[in-house]
């Protein structure tokens, strides 16, 4: 990394990470869910229904949230509301699950303790206030449970555990952990100590060089242990070990997904590897027969089209300097003038440094002219939809420039419908598919009796504009309704 690339990247990280050395108080889950989530039950009267199930929408319906739950649905004024019951007027209102986002990663997540504290003073990232901010970045946008695709172990372990016990507000949480590699795979700096190099006695080793059923046992056992069901392969590991890992994986019951950059929608690997689901889509051509075969075997693709856009730079391009961001309350509400304006002072700079220059990562890794990657990425994932390949969404936010907590999850929507999918199949993907990846259907991720009331309400009709999904009205999590404007303080 140059030094201009490292001036670059610090003056936009800190710009979007930046937080004072204040922590707050440890609390339990329900003394911190109660500053922002009701708990009485809930009668949502006369609103439009998508159930993310893939049905044609439902107008004129009731839904009676009450202990946690969806207890009832019904023709409007079939349902009556229990004593105490908040009552929300859903005329000419949408109700659809909430967002599940299947590709973050924490903020600070990649440091963890370890390689980029030496570049920036760990304040600067790692403190509740920073990550506090991103998880109500993504509450805020509705977006209610969330899957960690890779960050420092033993860092995020403890983070999912302070989540879990209540001390932050944030969506339901799911982590991979530290990903598996073999070779050098731009992971090694971010994870030093726990892949690579010297790690301490309690660090978790993960790059695979044996194939010792038991020693690679203890290590998934270990994943298991720290409440991981999905582990991540990357970039460096030969089609040999991942074989051997995932076999061992599947004995376990234990998902296995993988982002290996070129090699990323090969059936073929797939079919060497029974590797289970991608991390990202691809910019390279990828075979009708291909996908056919991803369907007949259960495979899925979480493609994030909105890294394809940030690699093209066209999402600023496309804006033809009218700065956008600052008109967009899902940025504006959580970052501010003042971080939104570093960003596009920044962004110009980043870019070179990052993606184009000739010695950026990107180019030294020989990707090429990138401008061409975000209809690449589009054309791929709409034929893999229309060959029936289950598609989740994920976005890979807050980890690059114009990827924003939350916003980004309402732009990969909206980039599914660029690539011509409809709009309910786009909300299936972002509620129930994911779900259902994450073996949690039955729990949630859809609009049904008995399930966990996840609750996304919006002006408009998603069903026919998908950037609807932008006009929140009211945010359901867990069956409480999340005060949105407290939520803004959560971290201040």
């Amino acid at each position: 990394m140059t030094a201009a690339m490292e001036q670059a990247m610090r003056t936009l990280s800190i710009a979007l990470m930046t937080a004072a050395a204040v922590t707050l108080s440890p609390a339990s889950l329900a003394q911190v869910e109660e500053k922002y989530l009701t708990e009485e039950p809930i009668l949502i009267k006369n609103i439009t229904i998508i159930d993310g199930l893939g049905n044609p929408r439902a107008s004129g319906q009731d839904i009676l949230v009450e202990d946690g739950k969806i207890a009832s649905i019904e023709a409007n004024g079939v349902v009556t509301a229990p004593a105490g019951a908040r009552t929300i007027d859903g005329t000419g209102l949408t109700a659809m699950p909430g967002l599940i986002d299947m590709h973050f990663h924490l903020k600070g997540g990649w440091s963890g303790g370890n390689a980029l504290q030496e570049k920036y003073p760990p304040s600067e990232f790692l403190t509740h206030k920073a990550i506090q901010q991103n998880l109500a970045a993504m509450l805020y946008a509705g977006v209610t449970t969330g899957l960690d695709m890779g960050s420092t172990h033993s860092f995020i372990v403890e983070e999912k555990r302070k989540i879990d016990a209540g001390d932050y507000i944030a969506p339901r949480y799911h982590i991979v952990g530290v990903p598996f590699s073999q070779e050098p795979s731009g992971w090694d700096d971010a994870v030093r100590g726990e892949t690579v190099g010297e790690p301490p006695d309690d660090a978790l080793a993960t790059k695979i060089d044996t194939d010792d059923a038991k020693a690679i046992g203890a290590i998934l056992q270990r994943y298991q242990d720290d409440g991981i069901r999905i582990i991540k392969l990357y970039s460096g590991m030969g089609a040999h070990a991942a074989t051997f890992l995932i076999n061992e994986a599947d004995k376990r019951g234990i998902t296995t997904i993988a982002d290996l950059w070129k090699l990323n929608m090969s059936s073929d690997w797939m079919r060497t590897t029974n590797l289970r689901g991608w991390a990202h889509a691809t910019p390279n051509p990828v075979s009708q027969n291909g996908l056919e075969w991803m369907v007949e075997n259960d495979k899925f693709v979480v493609p994030t089209i909105t890294v394809g856009e940030k690699l093209s730079g066209l999402r600023v391009s496309d804006e033809n300097g009218a700065e956008a961001f600052f008109d967009n309350p899902l940025v504006m509400d959580i970052w501010g003038k003042e971080v939104v304006r570093d960003f596009y002072d920044s962004y110009p700079q980043v870019r070179e440094n990052l993606y184009v220059g000739p010695h950026s990562f990107y180019q030294q890794n020989k990707f090429g002219d990138l401008k061409g990657f975000r209809d690449a990425f589009l054309n791929n994932v709409k034929k893999a939809h229309d060959a029936g390949v289950v598609l989740a969404c994920g976005t890979d936010a807050p980890a690059y420039p114009t990827l924003w907590a939350g916003e980004a999850m309402h732009r990969e929507m909206e980039l599914f419908a660029m690539a011509g999918i409809p709009p309910v199949e786009i909300i299936k993907a972002c509620t129930h598919n994911a779900a259902k990846i994450l073996e949690d259907e039955d729990e949630y991720g859809s609009i049904q009796e008995g399930l966990v009331a996840d609750i996304l309400i919006v002006s408009g009709d998603p069903a026919t504009n998908i950037s609807d999904t932008r006009n929140i009205e009211h945010v359901i999590v867990r069956g409480g309704l999340l005060d949105r404007k407290t939520l803004l303080t959560s971290w201040r």
